[in-house]
């Protein structure tokens, strides 16, 4: 259990504002830091996708061509849907990168 609620933890250093991480980590119970992290982790990543999706359709009303970044973003539920079920380091590791695929593919929509 113990080495559950670490790993975790870890995982929400990368993706959770610093002071939420701090709040974490002073929480004594192990299952209760296990559940308060996962929903920050989950909360963190549901919130960057709604702000890419928010970019995806401002540019779209511009008249910009974000036909690869929108169909990138379509696969980010369900990775974050396949992350809740055992919160592994590797499928956090592949989410992070479709997000950052997705926000540099919006950044050159924007450059161009």
């Amino acid at each position: 259990m113990k080495k559950d609620a670490r790993r975790i933890l870890k995982i929400a250093k990368k993706i959770v504002k610093k002071e939420t991480y701090k709040k974490l980590k002073k929480i004594k119970d192990e299952e209760e830091l296990k559940k308060t992290a996962q929903y920050s982790i989950i909360a963190s990543l549901e919130k960057e996708h709604y702000s890419i999706e928010k970019e995806i359709k401002e540019l779209e009303s511009r008249m910009k061509d974000v036909f690869f970044a929108k169909s990138k973003s379509l696969l980010i539920p369900s990775k974050i849907s396949h992350f809740k079920v055992g919160f592994e380091k590797e499928e956090f590791y592949k989410l992070s990168k479709l997000l950052n695929d997705v926000k540099k593919e919006l950044e050159n929509i924007k450059n161009v």
